[in-house]
Parts: structure tokens; sequence; C-alpha cells
């Protein structure tokens, strides 16, 4: 082990927001792209057990 090791901070946590029922979900799927305004896009990402939902997406990706 290394100093830095236990000195540094820990990573980022990793996942998404689902964008149907909003929860963290630490193993995210990508189901498409939009983009709302211009050139940036935006990517729409649920939850595994929202994976075969045929839901809109709910979650309010102005932020």
């Amino acid at each position: 082990m290394t100093r830095d090791a236990l000195t540094n901070e820990p990573p980022a946590p990793s996942g998404a927001h689902c964008c149907i029922c909003g929860q963290w979900t630490m193993a995210p799927v990508t189901i498409g792209y939009s983009s709302p305004s211009g050139p940036t896009f935006v990517t729409h990402r649920v939850c595994p057990q929202h994976v075969n939902a045929a839901q809109p997406c709910t979650l309010n990706h102005s932020n």
C-alpha cells in the first residue's frame, strides 16, 4: 500500500438516475438519446428493472 492510497480522496460514485423512477442506480442502462436544444445531447438511462418498460422519460434533464 502506498501513502497516496491512504491520503487521496475516494473516486466519485459511478451510476446515474433512472429516467423512469428517478432512483440512483449503480448499473444504468442507456435506452436512448435526445437533443432538447442545439448541439447538446441528453443520454437517457434507466435502472435494470425498467429496461423493458414502455414509459417515457420523466426525469428533468434541465440541470
